[in-house]
Formats: C-alpha cells, sequence, structure tokens
C-alpha cells in the first residue's frame, strides 16, 4: 500500500471547514478521513455557535463519540438528557436517535470520532 506521506500529518489550520448537514452555526474540520486513506476510522473537530448544534438524527452503522475540548453542550442520546463540558465526553451508539446543542456565552470546541469513517452521507433526520 502507497501512502501519500503529506497527509499523515495533520494542522486543523490548514484543513478545509464546512457546515456538516443538519447542524446549525456549526463549523467542522475532518482531520483524518477517507481523504488520508483511513477505512475505519473519522476524526473531527467542531466549533458550534451558542444556542446551535445539531438537530435530532442517528447515523445508520457509524457509532459517534464527542470530547469536549472547550465550553458546554447538552447532550440527548435516546431519552437521556445532560450537560457536559471540557474533559468530558458523549458515545452515540449506530442506530441511536442523539441530539447536540452549544450551552452558555461561547462557542464550544468538541472533537469526534466517527466508526467507520462517516464522510457527510449516513444520517436520518428525525
Amino acid at each position: 500500500m502507497t501512502v501519500d506521506t503529506n497527509k499523515l500529518f495533520i494542522r486543523e489550520s490548514d484543513v478545509i471547514p464546512y457546515e456538516p448537514s443538519g447542524h446549525t452555526g456549526t463549523v467542522n474540520r475532518r482531520l483524518v478521513g477517507q481523504e488520508q486513506g483511513a477505512k475505519h476510522l473519522e476524526i473531527v473537530i467542531g466549533t458550534i455557535d451558542p444556542g446551535e448544534g445539531a438537530t435530532p438524527h442517528f447515523h445508520p452503522g457509524i457509532d459517534q463519540f464527542c470530547y469536549m475540548l472547550d465550553g458546554e453542550a447538552e447532550v440527548t442520546i435516546g431519552k437521556i438528557t445532560r450537560v457536559i463540558g471540557p474533559g468530558e465526553a458523549c458515545f452515540f451508539p449506530a442506530e441511536v436517535s442523539h441530539v447536540f446543542v452549544a450551552k452558555g456565552e461561547k462557542p464550544i470546541r468538541v472533537l469526534v470520532a466517527y466508526g467507520p469513517p462517516y464522510g457527510e452521507g449516513a444520517r436520518v433526520d428525525l
């Protein structure tokens, strides 16, 4: 297998930002994904404005993990709701409805992992 060594080291500021579907006030940067040749993992860093975030949805066949870097978010997984902050994480199993909304006065930063890679295609809005 040939690996493009230019894609093995990533700087957030070098990654093209995008606005994910079904989200408001959200800017993501895909740090690791299919572009780097990843077949089993995708890592995204997101910034979400206060009061904004994801509408209720789930990912068919894709697990999702979120680790809070800055700020607080209200997270609903199925029927359970909790507020999480820096150093805390949440896990959304595949097929389980979830909502993620930034709380407080400042934008939040969150590190997100998907397995297998999400690639912005597999999402079901509720």
